[in-house]
C-alpha cells in the first residue's frame, strides 16, 4: 500500500506514540517525527534546512486535503 503525502499544514498532527512519516520535498527521504513543535528541520539525507510548511506528512484519517 502506497503512503499518501501532504503538505504540512497548522491542522497537521502526529500520533501519540508511533509519531508521523515526513517526507522531504528535495529528495523524497523519508523521516519519522514525533511532534510538531518546531519551525524548520534539517533533512538527515540532503542537509537541506527546509521550513515546516514545505514538509510533507502521511495523510491522516483526518487530514483536510
Amino acid at each position: 500500500m502506497m503512503t499518501e503525502f501532504v503538505p504540512v499544514t497548522r491542522y497537521s498532527r502526529c500520533k501519540r506514540y508511533s509519531g508521523a512519516t515526513i517526507k522531504c520535498p528535495k529528495c523524497n527521504e523519508l523521516g519519522q517525527i514525533y511532534h510538531l513543535s518546531w519551525s524548520a528541520l534539517q533533512c538527515q539525507n540532503c542537509k537541506n534546512m527546509i521550513d515546516k510548511f514545505d514538509w510533507l506528512i502521511e495523510k491522516g484519517r483526518h487530514s483536510k486535503l
